[in-house]
């Protein structure tokens, strides 16, 4: 901090380092600088200063945040920011800075124990106005700083995680942990005995990980809560009768003016709020790596590959940047330390990656447009649950070549494979930068907007297609020809679904119009032997519709007669495939239909019908059994009185 700088002496985390008095370090690349030393071996050992400074603490983090663990570890603003950028390595417990939630469905409670033993520092022995030995060393500039004191113990983490399941709470799941956790430090001291614990909890505690992060010699890290129990009672014992066993936890540095003033200095430390905005970067990458991570694990990234293959490709990017951020703060950092540049050059710098397609307004649209999409997914799947998804080309190939499969009609997301604009941009924008390190890359977000297909237009259309299929695939369940499934099949021409038909193998259509469920038949007017009808033209699928079937029944009579409406007006010879459907009809124009002779009577409508067959029931099936197949139905359902007729929906091979 500034007021460090004023006053000349900096404290530092030890960090796992190897700090000794005397040692030279760099605070422009926080770096120690080893074998140069300003006194001899000998003279270094003589009049050190040693005082003792026990003290033993425990902490419980319930937080994964930067912030709290570089607090916990009391890691400054300006070495956090050589953390960041790679500039500094750390050792022993100073490695959980790095443990980071790998997801977003984990829980995680922290337990610190601390503990301190003595402070040792060099005297006016050494540092007092001729002193020191080797002068030279001022002049090299290798380093700003002579380590002065050194405040030695140990430190320890202990980081539980619970995988928390989609029907559990996680603030409850956190609760728990944390309550757990608690009883540690107070188990170690009372004994075991304490630990009495009901079956449910025994139960919760058995589905904690352990994993630690020490400054102690362990043979075994602990796994489990009961391993961790163990370790945390051995911990004051492990430091040694003595405190042999500590390590530097926090190091004096002295600055190298004080003793020369030709000896290189620190001019300047990072502004805390700027390191916070590149902390902030950094996390935001981060969090799209786990999120990432977390949805390529999903069903529908599981069902639907080429959606694993873009999480892949994001989380990867990603990672990517973060590498190139890190690499550009790791140049810089040093350089305005030492005041070769002002701290606007880091100002510019986290502008410009606050205003490129990595900043983080733009990840998380892109993440949450992925997680829409997945859901949109899964509810049409579980709308037609009863229909296989083929993730992979090979499977559909099988189906499709069946023998068993005459017709194979796909119910297709044309859209799912679409490359993705955004990921198009970062792509752009690395490359750009690879070219040019030096310069700032322009970005316009406004490029980066562009409709989804499952929450645009097309989405109306879409559920209109899945509730069709649905009933389309209800109805033809029992043809044993026809098989029907689901896949991804990427299209340009074709935005969000599409229905395509296969004949052993060959694709007969990229775009079949499903008939949806005719209206009813509007009475017009009846006469002694004839009645007419007039039938509507369907909602949708008309185009598909090649002729209809009208089935009545007399009022005394259990039977049910058909009659098709082949050789009317509106018997359509549009696009294959041909669809059959009952009530189906392409014009307005009146439909007659003929009584049969041993029906005819003097009765009037609507005595003369007992009801009209508003079955929706669809079949597949080609031309050249349709005939002998509507016999079949009709021979079958004057066998069950008071049920109509099935309505026929035909694809004819020979119409393409």
């Amino acid at each position: 901090s500034s007021s460090d700088l004023e006053h000349g002496v900096i404290e530092l985390a030890g960090l796992g380092r190897p700090f000794q008095l005397g040692m030279l370090y760099d605070c422009r690349r926080d770096t120690l600088i080893p074998g140069i030393t300003l006194w001899d071996a000998k003279m270094l050992q003589e009049n050190i200063n040693k005082s003792p400074h026990s003290n033993t603490a425990f902490k419980i983090i319930a937080s994964d945040s930067s912030e709290d663990k570089s607090e916990a570890l009391n890691v400054n603003a300006s070495l956090e920011a050589s953390f960041l950028c790679g500039l500094v390595s750390v050792k022993g417990s100073a490695e959980f800075l790095s443990n980071k939630k790998k997801s977003k469905h984990q829980s995680r409670v922290t337990l610190q124990y601390k503990a301190t033993t003595r402070f040792e520092q060099l005297t006016m022995e050494h540092l007092g106005t001729g002193n020191i030995k080797h002068c030279n060393v001022f002049q090299e500039g290798s380093a700003t700083h002579v380590v002065t004191g050194l405040l030695y113990g140990a430190q320890a983490f202990f980081v539980f995680d619970k995988e928390v399941q989609s029907h559990e709470n996680h603030q409850e799941i956190q609760g728990a942990l944390h309550a757990c956790i608690k009883k540690i430090p107070t188990i170690s001291i009372e004994g075991e005995a304490t630990l009495k614990m009901t079956e449910a909890e025994q139960q919760e505690i058995n589905n904690f990980s352990c994993s630690f992060h020490g400054d102690f010699a362990l043979e075994n890290n602990p796994v489990s809560y009961l391993d961790a129990i163990k370790v945390y009672t051995e911990l004051p014992k492990l430091l040694g009768k003595n405190g042999e066993n500590a390590v530097p936890m926090t190091a004096s540095l002295y600055p190298l003016t004080k003793l020369d003033s030709a000896a290189a200095k620190l001019v300047r430390e990072i502004s805390v709020s700027l390191v916070r905005r590149a902390h902030h970067i950094i996390d935001d990458l981060d969090h799209a790596v786990i999120q990432c991570q977390d949805f390529m694990n999903v069903d529908m990234a599981i069902k639907f590959p080429e959606i694993k293959t873009k999480l892949r490709k994001f989380k990867d990017l990603c990672s990517e940047y973060k590498m190139v951020f890190q690499k550009q703060l790791c140049k810089l950092l040093p350089m305005i330390r030492g005041g070769g540049k002002e701290e606007q050059e880091l100002v510019t710098l986290l502008n410009s990656v606050e205003r490129s397609p990595f900043q983080g307004g733009l990840i998380s649209a892109c993440l949450n447009d992925q997680e829409n999409e997945m859901n949109v997914l899964r509810s049409y799947l579980d709308i037609m649950k009863e229909v296989p998804v083929f993730s992979s080309s090979n499977d559909m190939m099988k189906k499709m070549f069946n023998s068993a499969n005459d017709y194979v009609v796909v119910f297709a997301f044309s859209s799912v494979a679409q490359e993705n604009s955004y990921l198009a941009n970062l792509e752009k924008y690395l490359k750009e930068l690879s070219r040019n390190s030096d310069e700032e890359f322009i970005f316009e977000p406004s490029s980066t907007k562009k409709e989804q297909w499952f929450n645009g237009e097309g989405a109306v259309r879409t559920r209109q297609n899945v509730q069709l299929f649905k009933e389309f695939t209800k109805a033809n369940k029992d043809r044993q020809t026809t098989a029907f499934c689901i896949a991804s099949i990427p299209s340009k021409d074709i935005i969000g679904t599409s229905i395509h038909v296969y004949e052993k193998g060959i694709l007969l259509s990229s775009k079949f119009e499903l008939p949806s469920k005719p209206p009813v038949p509007v009475f017009l007017h009846a006469e002694h032997d004839c009645i007419h009808l007039e039938i509507k033209q369907p909602a949708h699928g008309s185009n598909s519709v090649d002729f209809y079937i009208i089935s009545y029944q007399a009022q005394e009579s259990s039977e049910w007669t058909s009659k098709n409406t082949e050789s009317k007006s509106w018997f359509h010879q549009e696009e294959w495939p041909s669809v059959h459907f009952i009530y189906y009809s392409t014009s307005s124009q009146p439909a007659h239909f003929i009584i049969p002779e041993q029906l005819k009577r003097p009765v009037t409508f609507p005595h003369l019908l007992h009801q009209i067959n508003l079955s929706s029931s669809f079949r597949c099936q080609s031309k050249r059994d349709s005939a002998s197949d509507r016999s079949s139905n009709h021979h079958a359902e004057a066998e069950r009185p008071g049920r109509p007729s099935p309505a026929h929906c035909s694809i004819d091979p020979q119409r393409r």
